[in-house]
This record gives structure tokens, C-alpha cells and sequence, in this order.
């Protein structure tokens, strides 16, 4: 088969962008966690920027790659009443060690630490869905796994009296790197 006709092979099937599912987990306040799984809207997908430097030899310049840096991903959730990602969210920048200072007598100088981010919710995944040809059920071929992530803006959405639209969560996620892997899984319940 040439490149030019892989179209109109039956096998072919391309990844869609409808068809994936995020897990996380986030603080319930309780000491438990809930997951989301169900209320991701959208997400990017990993990107990554290899730097480069350069270096001039008489009227030449030539190019060298440099270091390589993650980019961020942004995450939308829709906000339900049950479970509440706006509570769920708050409850992640307590349990990540951000102490609301009530009065003065409790304010304290404790920080947020990579330790205390990254552990406030489980590792975030980006589950790649398609159809199995041989048993026509849906499965796992792929999966993103962002490693030491941590959320670095959350924008809790809006409310607008000339809009039916649901709220939605905006979460820019910052990590360290990402894995890729193929799979071949049933869609874990």
C-alpha cells in the first residue's frame, strides 16, 4: 500500500480528539479523595521546546540543541453541584499547604512546597480511547502520564444572567515530564 491510498484502508484508524478521559483525583477535604475522572471538558495534549544555541564560526553560524522543557497543559472541567470542582480545587491548595490566614493571631509563615503540591492530588492522566476491531469495544491505546505535576493557575469560571452555559474550571497544570505508552487496555470502571 502506498502513503498516498492509506485513506481507503479499512484498517486505518485515526486517534479523534472527542475520545478521552483524564484521571484525577483531588482532596474531598475529608482526608479521602474524589476523583473527576468524568468532569474533564478538555485538555491539551503534552508539548515539549528543545532550546537551541547557536555558535558563530567566521560567517557561519551553526545550531546546537539546547535543554528540553515541558510546556504546561490546560485542563477545563465543568464545575457540578456534586461533586464540587470549585470545592475539590480549594481543597487541593489547602491539602498542598496554604494556610488562609482567619485572624492574626493564626497567621503562620508555612509555604508550599513541590512535595506538598504534587502529593495534594494523584498523577494526572490522559487516557486515549478507540475502538478495538476485533471486539468492537471501546479501550485504552494510549496513555499521557504527567510526572511531579502541580497546578499553577485555576480560574474558578464565571456567571453571566444571557448565558445557559455550565461553569467551567480552568486548570493550567505545570510538570516536570512526560511518559507516553502504547496500550491495549479495557476502559477501567
Amino acid at each position: 500500500m502506498s502513503k498516498t491510498d492509506f485513506w481507503i484502508n479499512p484498517s486505518f484508524e485515526p486517534k479523534r480528539q472527542f475520545r478521552f478521559l483524564v484521571e484525577l483525583s483531588l482532596p474531598d477535604g475529608n482526608g479521602g479523595e474524589q476523583n473527576v475522572q468524568y468532569l474533564a471538558k478538555s485538555v491539551d495534549r503534552p508539548s515539549y521546546s528543545i532550546s537551541s544555541n547557536d555558535h558563530q564560526f567566521f560567517n557561519h553560524t551553526f545550531y546546537y540543541p539546547g535543554r528540553v522543557t515541558w510546556n504546561t497543559i490546560d485542563l477545563t472541567l465543568v464545575d457540578p453541584i456534586s461533586p464540587n470542582a470549585s470545592q475539590l480545587l480549594y481543597n487541593y491548595l489547602q491539602t498542598a499547604g496554604v494556610q488562609v490566614p482567619t485572624s492574626v493571631s493564626n497567621a503562620t509563615m508555612s509555604t508550599i512546597t513541590k512535595a506538598t503540591a504534587v502529593g495534594a492530588k494523584t498523577d494526572i492522566k490522559i487516557l486515549e480511547i478507540a475502538t478495538d476491531r476485533g471486539s468492537n469495544e471501546s479501550k485504552i491505546k494510549g496513555e499521557w502520564k504527567l510526572l511531579n505535576s502541580f497546578f499553577t493557575d485555576v480560574n474558578f469560571g464565571s456567571h453571566s444572567y444571557d448565558s445557559e452555559d455550565m461553569v467551567e474550571v480552568s486548570v493550567t497544570v505545570q510538570y516536570d515530564w512526560a511518559e507516553y505508552a502504547v496500550k491495549n487496555e479495557k476502559l477501567r470502571s
